[in-house]
């Protein structure tokens, strides 16, 4: 009987070594398969995009003067220097909007139309600001918003629309831009509405995001129709 239980007891104790072994060795497969998933998450962030300050439509290399967006672009570029170029000189006239790239480009808008309204010494109390009731409740320092930095592309213009104008619109209401991600057709109207009067029915409800194009000539119209507004106050305004 002792025979039988000496040899009993290596072979027990020789499967708790293979089931320990076993053991390790999955535990080692699960903390690579999580390290592999971690630096792909990381490859996939976010990279910001520079932009270019040309001063003639001309400089950009993919506009032809037979593209419905190119007077609008046009204006944009050489009256109210809004930057929607990027720095290899192209436009990218019917790739989805960015937020990112909307909320510079809105933020330039609204300060070649303040700068022109100072000019001109209009009423201050006429600025269409967009409501803090509605955009701007849960925003009111760029420092809040947690994915754009002080080194952002984005955070001039984030700093300015924020505690500036009042327009927190284009933010989450968790307190985060999403730089990267589209810029619905309906939410642009809404803002450009809300910030600079602008009326327009050019709203396509099926649409899941507008254009680079589309969203070009909606803003030009906006600035143009909010600048008539401001020149005919201030002809008023000087004939009394």
């Amino acid at each position: 009987m002792s025979q039988i239980i000496r040899k009993i007891i290596p072979l027990s104790a020789l499967l708790m070594v293979i089931a320990f072994a076993n053991g390790q060795t999955k535990t080692v497969t699960k903390s690579t398969s999580k390290t592999t998933s971690t630096k792909q998450v990381s490859a996939s962030k976010h990279v910001e995009k520079a932009y270019a300050s040309p001063v003639s439509i001309s400089e950009v290399k993919d506009l032809k003067e037979t593209d419905a967006e190119y007077t609008s672009v046009m204006n944009l570029v050489e009256k109210y220097n809004v930057r929607l170029i990027y720095e290899d000189n192209t436009f990218r006239s019917k790739e989805p909007l960015k937020k990112g790239d909307f909320i510079v480009a809105l933020n330039d808008a609204l300060s070649a139309y303040k700068k022109i309204k100072d000019s001109l010494a209009v009423d201050t109390s006429l600025v269409n600001t967009y409501d803090k009731k509605r955009g701007g409740a849960y925003l009111t320092s760029v420092d809040q918003v947690k994915d754009i930095k002080s080194g952002s592309i984005y955070y001039p213009a984030a700093k300015s629309l924020i505690e500036d104008w009042g327009i927190a619109a284009p933010f989450s209401a968790n307190k985060t831009l999403n730089a990267a991600s589209n810029m619905s057709e309906k939410e642009a109207f809404d803002i450009l509405r809300e910030s600079l009067g602008y009326s327009s029915a050019g709203i396509n409800p099926y649409s899941t995001a507008i254009t680079r194009g589309k969203f070009a000539i909606a803003l030009n119209n906006a600035i143009m129709q909010r600048i008539g507004q401001i020149y005919m106050l201030h002809s008023q305004q000087k004939a009394q």
